[in-house]
């Protein structure tokens, strides 16, 4: 009996141990404003740019460096409580994974194009938040996404690689899955290096379509001078038609008492014709680190005929 005992107590012990060594986060966040979107149909809203969430992620550790990890993100709509985007109920992200300290990370299912997070996003000053984002065109997007985006948020059936060393980033993704059937696999590698008030990436993606002639490329550059920080992007690509679609973006933001003043300046050709051509400007004030209100002014002088040519919103942002 009490041999018995001692094998439960040590059994106990080793479970106790081995629960230690493992974590589970809950974490999220939800933005909501009301206003009117510039590439949208008329009329005041209440809606949600920013893609409000709730996840679940955490990690094992192995021991010699290694920790197996998933990572599970939902979207809703905080306006009515609906799911978001569409009827994918894990929409930003769904993999598990196996890292290692100095060798990186591997994953397994659904995650961000490695493209979007080295360059596409870093280039954007409202962070692909809030109305002054306008209609993603540093994605690749078209107008209110008329053709779709050339560049990829997320990838689905994807393997995707992540390490960092120094100031050095480094992502390549491959989903083993075409999007048609027999069509080709989307990939996308991206690249960065950020050392202090610098940052530098870039981001080359094929096939998200799965056709042979989708791609897109971009780069992407900030400084902080302290006083103001300074964003600029560039992309380039073509779709499936062999159309050709280019994106420019320069921003700033500023510190300004208890928030910062947000602007940008985006453009984007299609087809060689200037299809937008967006004015934002925003300011944000921090009730605290996790939470804030803010105000965004928009002007699009090339938007589509139909669609709005200006927009504001005034919204609050809350993350835990």
């Amino acid at each position: 009996m009490k041999a018995c005992l001692a094998v439960g107590v040590v059994a106990w012990l080793c479970s106790a141990s081995a629960w230690a060594q493992s974590s589970v986060t809950v974490f999220g966040f939800l933005e909501a404003q009301v206003g009117r979107q510039t590439q949208d149909a008329p009329g005041t809203k209440l809606y949600d740019m920013g893609g409000s969430r709730l996840g679940f992620k955490g990690d094992e550790d192995l021991g010699g460096g290694m920790k197996a990890s998933f990572y599970l993100e939902h979207r809703l709509n905080p306006d009515d409580g609906t799911v978001g985007g569409g009827t994918t109920f894990w929409k930003g992200g769904s993999w598990v994974g196996l890292s290692h300290e100095t060798a990186g990370s591997v994953k397994l299912g659904r995650w961000w194009s490695q493209a979007f997070l080295k360059s596409q996003y870093a280039s954007d000053p409202f962070g692909m938040s809030t109305l002054g984002e306008g209609s993603y065109p540093t994605v690749g997007c078209g107008p209110a996404f008329r053709g779709g985006c050339l560049g990829a948020f997320w990838v689905n059936n994807s393997v995707s690689y992540e390490n960092s060393f120094g100031g050095f980033g480094f992502g390549a993704q491959y989903s083993v899955e075409s999007v048609l059937p027999g069509g080709k696999h989307p990939a996308n590698v991206g690249v960065s290096y950020g050392d202090g008030p610098l940052y530098l990436g870039a981001g080359y993606e094929v096939s998200n379509d799965g056709s042979a002639d989708e791609r897109w490329a971009s780069l992407a550059a900030t400084y902080d001078f302290g006083v103001v920080k300074l964003y600029g992007g560039y992309g380039s690509g073509q779709d499936a038609a062999q159309v050709k679609r280019k994106n420019v973006i320069v921003g700033a933001t500023a510190p300004v008492g208890a928030g910062q003043v947000i602007a940008s300046y985006d453009m984007q050709d299609q087809g060689g014709a200037r299809v937008e051509q967006l004015l934002s400007v925003g300011y944000k004030y921090f009730l605290s680190k996790r939470t804030n209100v803010f105000a965004v002014l928009a002007n699009d002088t090339k938007a589509p005929a139909g669609t709005n040519k200006s927009g504001y919103a005034l919204g609050m942002f809350h993350s835990f």
